[in-house]
């Protein structure tokens, strides 16, 4: 049996306490718990959490563009996991696919929060020197995705919730913005984004280390080859051991929901991942707070000065 994962790139919030519980302005029965609070360290645009797998202390990169939590062969032989013999995993990046081996895991955690008895995909990433837990793979949406996840990247920490009877949450108090966050049913998100006014398909991906558009989206805003062998080339790894050129070319307006982005850089590729036409990634969400409601399909982004409900 083949579980698929969605990759992206491979190279490239403190809770304000407030005065009085907000919950009841959203029903009766809404519940908000935290199930998880743990520190994230940022490193070259990637979010690392602390996770624990089958007793070993690791860090795996915070991946909405992932649909599967991954670890790496390095990761496998230090836990001592053994081979699923029933499974493989297909991992899709930007670069092309690879197929890989699946390995059992009698237990994931996060803080307090924990799955049981999973069969993971194996596959290498980039380096991450210097970081003091090895960093082991990705977590993917099959772990988020069953909370409301609260990444407070410029705070250094990341939250996991369950909510439930909530008609119409919003996180916090005052003039919080919102966008849609449209899910496929493997956890991955949709967001709006239009770039020179031109909507696109956008991936929110906190694996990708910096933001990336399509070659073919850059050609239909006008964005020839000609002028892309002029912008800064760059160069990046994918899921295994491909690689993939970039082009680094500014682009007019980026906005992204309700929030202008002006004369902002992009990566642009010729990214093989089907039905994606952006990625959201890194060099954005890494000076946001987001609380990511794979419930309800909203991402909510945090001004300053607001308060949690709760």
């Amino acid at each position: 049996m083949s579980h698929p994962i969605w990759r992206a790139l491979l190279p490239l919030l403190a809770l304000s306490a407030c005065a009085e519980p907000a919950l009841a302005q959203f029903g009766p029965a809404c519940r908000v718990a935290k199930q998880a609070e743990v520190p994230l360290t940022v490193q070259r645009n990637f979010l690392l959490a602390p996770v624990e797998a089958d007793g070993g202390q690791i860090l795996l990169v915070v991946d909405t563009g992932a649909e599967a939590t991954l670890l790496t062969p390095d990761a496998v032989a230090m836990l001592g996991l053994q081979t699923d013999p029933d499974r493989t995993t297909v991992l899709l990046g930007v670069a092309g696919s690879v197929r890989s081996h699946n390995v059992l895991v009698h237990e994931v955690r996060v803080g307090d929060a924990v799955v049981t008895d999973r069969s993971i995909g194996v596959g290498a990433i980039g380096a991450f020197p210097g970081t003091e837990r090895p960093v082991a793979g990705l977590l993917g949406a099959d772990f988020l995705a069953k909370y409301d996840v609260e990444i407070d990247a410029p705070g250094r920490r990341m939250a996991l919730y369950d909510v439930s009877n909530c008609n119409g949450f919003v996180p916090w108090r005052g003039d919080v913005i919102s966008m849609p966050a449209a899910p496929t049913r493997h956890g991955l998100l949709f967001v709006p984004v239009a770039v020179d006014g031109r909507p696109v398909r956008a991936l929110l991906d906190t694996g990708a280390r910096a933001s990336l558009l399509t070659r073919r989206v850059a050609h239909a805003l006008g964005v020839d080859d000609r002028m892309l062998d002029a912008d800064p080339r760059r160069t990046g790894q994918g899921i295994g051991a491909a690689g993939i050129d970039f082009r680094l070319h500014r682009f007019a307006s980026v906005d992204i929901g309700e929030i202008p982005m002006r004369d902002m850089p992009l990566n642009v590729a010729d990214m093989r991942l089907p039905g994606i036409e952006m990625l959201l990634g890194g060099d954005w969400i890494v000076h946001h707070r987001l609380w990511i409601s794979y419930g309800s399909g909203t991402v909510f982004i945090h001004p300053p000065e607001l308060h949690f409900n709760g």
